[in-house]
């Protein structure tokens, strides 16, 4: 997917998750604020609820984006959502 979007895909080396904080910080994120926080009957109960997880925390306002949400920063970037 990736290459067809013309989007170079960087590895990290095994072992060295501070050469990539920023996804690192999200996984934790989505560790405290979601997993630790959520119980799933079944796969179809955890998809609707980390779709309204990703939904809630895309519209959050963040002090990183001047106060802008993730959607709203994305808005102004000119730059597009790509959806897998």
């Amino acid at each position: 997917m990736c290459q067809s979007l013309n989007i170079i895909h960087y590895l990290i080396d095994l072992g060295k998750p501070q050469q990539n904080g920023k996804v690192e910080r999200s996984h934790r994120e989505d560790q405290e604020k979601f997993y630790e926080t959520n119980r799933f009957k079944d796969l179809i109960e955890l998809e609707r609820k980390i779709r309204k997880w990703n939904n809630t925390y895309n519209n959050l306002e963040h002090c990183g984006l001047a106060g802008l949400s993730p959607n709203e920063f994305l808005g102004l970037s000119g730059v597009q959502n790509v959806r897998g």
